[in-house]
């Protein structure tokens, strides 16, 4: 008889220690794309890419390891624009570099003030350049969400 308990406990046990596995065992979070994500998520949305040069930050601001600058016409207007997008890898480096990036943008204003400069910030990202449309900020902050970007 205390063999047949000890056999019915088992299953039970087992399940148990499944049930607490599973519940401590943490998903992995989501870990935002690359360039290349937030390239294709601006396919998606009507942008031809004409040109992307990697470490070109549009400033002196040591930004260079994370810059990319495109050349892209989008089909929504028509238009060509020029955007320079950063990644941060590290929520820390991201707010660490926030005067950075302010500062670049200044000397990029400073260059030709003729330009209206836009920015967005989207964690881990970081974009700016000259006269967007709102079809074009529409389209880059949709591409940057769709990378895995969180909003501040």
């Amino acid at each position: 008889m205390a063999v047949r308990t000890k056999l019915r406990q088992v299953p039970l046990l087992l399940v148990g220690s499944l049930l607490v596995a599973c519940a401590s065992t943490a998903l992995p979070s989501p870990t935002p794309g690359d360039f290349t994500a937030v390239l294709e998520a601006l396919a998606l949305r009507g942008a031809t890419i004409h040109e992307a040069i990697s470490g070109d930050a549009g400033c002196e601001v040591p930004l260079h390891g994370n810059a990319v600058r495109l050349a892209l016409t989008l089909e929504q207007d028509g238009r060509d624009h020029r955007v320079y997008l950063f990644r941060w890898r590290r929520p820390a480096d991201f707010e660490r570099a926030a005067g950075a990036f302010e500062e670049c943008v200044a000397e990029h204003a400073g260059s030709d003030a003729a330009v209206e400069l836009e920015t967005i910030e989207l964690p881990p990202w970081r974009a700016y350049g000259p006269d967007w449309s709102s079809e074009m900020r529409q389209a880059l902050e949709e591409a940057l969400r769709a990378a895995g970007a969180t909003s501040q």
